[in-house]
């Protein structure tokens, strides 16, 4: 007796947990936010999640500073004005092969440097 309610409880907390908190995806900017009558706004592509501690908040930048460049001799310079100081926060990764690569931030312009010819993904987060 004692085991079959043991099972019972256990499926009663998983179905708890697995229902989460009833919430739909995120229907998106209320009417008269930013993005209305001309305004800028994010545009969320269908991008939803859920969880089961509630419903997640997702922000996506149309003006994402990120790309892709090939190394030449182990260096390359990216020019663009959404790099606009060395406190810029900038990710690198050499797709080429698993080597460091080196990413710096300046004003107008990324430089990175790496090994030959390898190509590298970057993107600004900050």
């Amino acid at each position: 007796m004692r085991a079959s309610s043991t099972i019972v409880a256990t499926l009663a907390v998983i179905a708890l947990l697995g229902s989460g908190c009833g919430r739909g995806p995120h229907p998106g900017p209320p009417p008269g936010a930013p993005g209305e009558h001309g305004a800028a706004a994010n545009d969320f592509h269908g991008v939803s999640a859920n969880s089961v501690f509630g419903s997640v908040d997702i922000k996506e930048t149309a003006d994402l500073c990120a790309g892709r460049v090939q190394l030449s001799q182990g260096n390359a310079t990216v020019n663009d004005a959404c790099f606009s100081g060395d406190t810029n926060v900038v990710l690198c990764t050499d797709t080429s092969s698993a080597s460091a690569v080196q990413c710096a931030a300046t004003n107008g312009k990324l430089v990175l440097a790496g090994n030959g010819s390898d190509q590298i993904n970057y993107a600004r987060v900050r």
